[in-house]
């Protein structure tokens, strides 16, 4: 029961981190969204970005993002007392990095599959940002339905980043 109140205290906004990190988040996702739809580019970024160790290195950056991002869901499951609690901090700080190194590694949504696992991944950045109001909303059925499709959303996004991943390296 104690891990379950110190996590509870985390998602309220006891002893919470800045809200702004969730502000400038969404503000990324908005940026990165209204630069991919305008088709605005770096020409200097396009030209790393067409290097394939950059390619390489930058997808690998995203590919450990999500593997420490899991870590809590992993945390939560085992019933480590008071770990999830003292981890929803630096999970949500790494989530508003997340927009920025997808920037760097594309700087637009692709097509087809690609396309939808940018998308995919926009949404469940979202979805994360909302979690405080949604939380503070005292819903229960709210709160598990955020965190039902937070966690599909990511699961999703692992398997499409596990195919593009294959097919990158695959038809190189």
């Amino acid at each position: 029961m104690q891990m379950n109140r110190d996590f509870v205290q985390q998602a309220t906004g006891q002893n919470r981190p800045d809200d702004r990190w969730a502000l400038m988040g969404m503000l990324l996702i908005v940026a990165y969204a209204g630069l991919a739809i305008a088709g605005w580019h770096w020409s200097w970024l396009i030209i790393l970005q067409e290097i394939e160790l950059y390619k390489q290195f930058t997808g690998l950056a995203l590919v450990l993002l999500f593997v420490a991002q899991w870590r809590l869901m992993v945390v939560r499951v085992r019933a480590t007392p008071g770990r999830p609690g003292r981890m929803l901090p630096s999970h949500r700080n790494w989530g508003v990095l997340a927009p920025l190194l997808l920037f760097f590694h594309a700087s637009d949504f692709g097509h087809a599959y690609v396309q939808l696992m940018c998308l995919v991944f926009l949404v469940l950045l979202s979805l994360g940002f909302l979690h405080r109001p949604i939380y503070r909303l005292k819903q229960s059925w709210l709160t598990t339905s955020w965190l039902v499709t937070h966690v599909a959303l990511a699961a999703m996004l692992m398997l499409l980043v596990g195919y593009h991943t294959f097919n990158s390296f695959y038809y190189e």
